[in-house]
């Protein structure tokens, strides 16, 4: 049994802390191991604690869970650092929509491109650099396991800016591959795939399923039967480029913003206005969550005693057994795509084993589809660059190249409102916004 310390940062969240938490408690090859909640919320850490140690008692399992209030205590020899955080929390959020609502900008997700992705990423790259920076000195030899967004920023961020092993977990993918499945009526063991692409515009490049042609299949089942949800982007793009983007418009629709539009009501006619993630229905959403969560504390619902679906503690699993697992993760290029710049973070395949995790080839993607993440690669650097040096400058190219800002005057008007607004998350832009 695996010996290890595990430290999980955000370790109080309602969303992402009972989950991971069982994750843990179910793998029997961690049960010798630590488990460290940290939050700058204590009594949320505390309170996920109570949800750990009532699904310890039920499952019988030996795991330790602690809380540990200070973030360098917590993080002095661990082995692996789960990363869950979103720096000014709904709030910040909040803004992020609404500000560039004024401007004419529509966004459906705001946490990975657009203003809203872009201002996220000048708040939390600042962060993950200083738990990266604190790495070094307290574990140097721990990995990061990161799943907050925007995932491919802050991936790129800490290998840009420190010397810690970061991984960034996205399965985004695997709802696809849930698609094909429940269409097909197989199993994992029936499907091959190669997919790669930038966090949350993922493309599958190739399809098998029992050794045919999975994409063929898809067109005649959908030439057949019609498009199998409301929501079309996927299909409609697939059409156009000859590959399938994953998958949900919500997502996409942030990167082709064609779909975003008000002749099309801004997503109504492609059928994903119903996934738009409006800051009314994010703030009801969170707080039945919270109601949920806090139903747990007490015993009330709590998660089934089986393996979820995120790879974070699979990934842990194989490093400490050398039980190959196979996931799609977000890491700097290496040559995983052939044609997009070295070091941008991509998403590919990867698998983890005793050595740690090596990314797969995906080859080149085709001229169409490169063309539309290239800008988007070009914009994520520039954004790195702004967060960790303060730099207006850069930020600003960054907002005039993305393809969702429309508006010249409105880009620079949207960045310095946003920079005004989020002030308090943003010391590095102290002397611009004096």
């Amino acid at each position: 049994m695996a010996n290890c310390k595990i430290v999980f940062i955000g370790g109080g969240s309602f969303h992402w802390g009972p989950q991971i938490i069982r994750d843990f408690i179910v793998a029997p090859e961690l049960e010798d191991s630590t488990l460290v909640l940290h939050d700058i919320n204590r009594q949320a850490a505390r309170n996920n604690q109570r949800i750990a140690e009532l699904l310890k008692k039920e499952a019988g399992a030996r795991i330790k869970i602690e809380v540990v209030d200070s973030r360098r205590a917590a993080l002095k020899g661990a082995d692996y650092v789960v990363l869950a955080i979103s720096t000014g929390g709904l709030e910040a959020w909040r803004l992020d929509m609404d500000i560039p609502d004024k401007y004419g900008c529509r966004q459906t997700i705001a946490d990975t491109v657009g203003p809203g992705g872009m201002s996220r990423a000048l708040r939390n790259i600042p962060v993950i650099v200083s738990i990266a920076r604190d790495m070094e000195e307290l574990c140097p030899r721990a990995w990061l396991l990161n799943v907050t967004n925007p995932m491919t920023t802050l991936t790129r961020s800490v290998w840009r800016e420190t010397s810690i092993r970061c991984v960034g977990l996205c399965h985004e993918v695997f709802g696809f591959l849930g698609y094909v499945k429940r269409a097909f009526k197989v199993t994992d063991k029936d499907i091959t795939f190669n997919a790669a692409g930038i966090n949350h515009c993922i493309w599958v490049l190739e399809l098998g399923i029992k050794g045919k042609d999975g994409m063929e299949m898809i067109r005649r089942k959908w030439r057949k039967e019609g498009y199998p949800r409301k929501d079309i982007v996927a299909p409609l793009l697939f059409e156009v480029f000859g590959y399938m983007p994953i998958w949900n418009g919500r997502h996409l629709s942030e990167f082709f913003p064609h779909f975003l539009t008000p002749e099309s009501g801004y997503g109504k006619r492609y059928g994903f206005l119903d996934q738009m993630v409006t800051v009314k229905d994010r703030f009801a959403s969170m707080a039945r969550q919270r109601q949920r969560w806090l139903g747990m504390v007490k015993g009330k619902g709590l998660p089934e005693l089986e393996m979820g679906d995120e790879p974070i503690v699979p990934i842990i699993v194989a490093m400490e057994t050398n039980q190959p697992y196979h996931f799609m993760a977000n890491w700097p290029n290496r040559g995983q795509i052939s044609n997009l710049p070295l070091d941008a973070v991509v998403e590919t395949r990867a698998v983890a084993e005793a050595g740690g995790v090596t990314p797969l080839a995906s080859g080149p993607l085709p001229e169409a589809i490169r063309s539309a993440l290239a800008r988007h690669v070009s914009n994520q650097e520039l954004i790195v660059e702004a967060a960790v040096t303060g730099n207006r400058q850069a930020a600003l190219q960054a907002f005039v190249n993305d393809p969702l800002i429309n508006n010249f005057e409105g880009a620079k008007a949207m960045l310095d409102e946003l920079l005004k607004a989020h002030a308090k998350w943003l010391p590095q832009f102290k002397k611009t916004l004096k």
